[in-house]
Formats: C-alpha cells, structure tokens, sequence
C-alpha cells in the first residue's frame, strides 16, 4: 500500500518562486506585492491617523524667544514674584507677569522685602489664554528698581471663599509656552522638576461653563508650596482652599492636606 503523502514520480516538481535581484521578479510574487504594497500603506495612514486623533491640543500657548522685551512696573511677591504692569488707556488696567528664570527655576534675583517697589524687567514673553509669563535675561540688571515709576499702594485680593476645584497641577512656564504639550502624563516628569526649582504652580480647571481657567496655587498661609504638592503634579486632582482674586488673577490657598488624587 502506496503512502498518500508521498511525491508520484509523474508529478511535476514543485519550484516554488524565489526573488534573485539580478533577474526579474516572479509572477506570483508581483501580484502578491501589488496587493501587499498598497494594503500596508494603507494601513500605516489609518494608524497614523488614529494616533493623531488621540493626541491631546497642546494648545495656542506661545514663547516670543526671539527678541527680548522691556517692562515697566511693580513687583508683588504674591508668594511667587509677579510684575504689575499698567496699560496707558484710559480704563487703566494692569497686565499681569509671573517672572521666572531661565531652565526650570523661579526668579531668584527680587530680593525687595515689599511689595509694590517700581522695577524695570528685561525678558521673553510666554502667553496662553490671557495669562502671561516673562523669563527673565540672565544679565544681572534684567530686574532692578526702577526709580522713575512710584511705588505702587498694593491693595488685598477679594476673597471669594472656601472651594473645591477639580483639574491637573501643571508647571506655569512650559504649560504658557516653554513646551508643547505642557501638561499630561507625559510632561510629569518635566512639571515635576519645574516646579521642584521654583516654577509656580497652576491648576488648571474648567468654571461652571466650561471654560479652562487656571488658579495659581500656594500653602495656606500665602507661602510658595513645598514637597506636599509634588505627588499630585500632572494627575487629575480635586484641591480644597480658599479662592481669592487679585487684579483678574486667582489664587487659592491650599488647605492642609486638601490635595487628593481623582
């Protein structure tokens, strides 16, 4: 009895196609390679196209590095340093500037015990959605008084009340513009050493309408936050304080262990 899986000395042999770079490709392989090609590709633009969709908007911040620019106005040290800048219009507003250094640190250079002192600063402008950044030059006379503008009678913020607000820590300069994306998982290393080194912290929530706002954090007392924040920064977060606006800008003052993961 013949064995079925054995080869007829009448068959033909079997050859299958084989690619040799010197001579023209196969039959069989050109049709697989015309189906293939085109399916691969296509498959790589719809997986490029998916993955674009699910990346987050970095957003419209922007970081005018080009050129720096020249300010004028009033230091308030609000914990962080912040420059007070006041327009020349007749509804006489004030722009407000938080300053830092240059890399991942926070203006180290105001060492003027009051607020209000009149100042003069040299640096690059970061903005996002209204709210505004300079990055001091690292020339020692980027920020110094200021005495052709007078001192300026620094009034109290509203207080607005005990809040809880939900959103993520982010790291104020690259969330204005020093990176993009500035916020998310991805950057929470980065946010981590910002705000280790000095960069305010900002919260960034949405208010009753949906809208993005962003509130400027410090310790209950009104001091610069410490490690107890460092957990929590770039992760969903529910934070209780008080809410207190100054000049268009809001800050709240983070309660005693009122920072818990969402």
């Amino acid at each position: 009895m013949s064995d079925p899986n054995s080869s007829s000395p009448h068959d033909p042999p079997f050859d299958p196609p084989f690619y040799v770079g010197y001579l023209p490709v196969p039959a069989p392989l050109r049709r697989f390679l015309g189906i293939a090609a085109p399916l691969a590709a296509g498959l790589v633009i719809i997986a490029a196209l998916a993955a674009s969709v699910t990346q987050r908007d970095p957003g419209p911040a922007r970081w005018n590095d080009g050129v720096a620019q020249q300010f004028r106005g009033h230091l308030i040290r609000w914990p962080y340093p912040i420059l007070l800048v006041s327009d020349d219009s007749a509804k006489h507003e004030a722009s407000m500037y938080l300053l830092v250094e240059m890399g991942k640190h926070g203006a180290e250079r105001p060492k003027w015990s009051r607020d209000g002192v009149a100042v003069f600063a040299s640096g690059w402008k970061l903005d996002r959605d209204g709210r505004q950044m300079i990055e001091l030059e690292p020339a020692s006379d980027a920020l110094r008084e200021d005495t052709s503008i007078p001192r300026l009678a620094v009034s109290s913020p509203v207080q607005i009340g005990t809040v809880t607000l939900k959103g993520e820590i982010v790291d104020s300069k690259c969330y204005l513009g020093a990176m993009k994306p500035g916020e998310g998982k991805t950057h929470k290393a980065c946010a981590t050493l910002c705000i280790k080194g000095g960069i305010p912290p900002v919260l960034v929530t949405r208010d009753a309408s949906g809208r993005l706002d962003h509130i400027l954090l410090c310790s209950e007392t009104g001091e610069a936050l410490g490690s107890e924040i460092w957990p929590f920064i770039a992760d969903p977060v529910a934070i209780t304080g008080e809410l207190e606006v100054w000049h268009g800008l809001k800050r709240l003052r983070v309660s005693a262990g009122g920072i818990h993961s969402l």
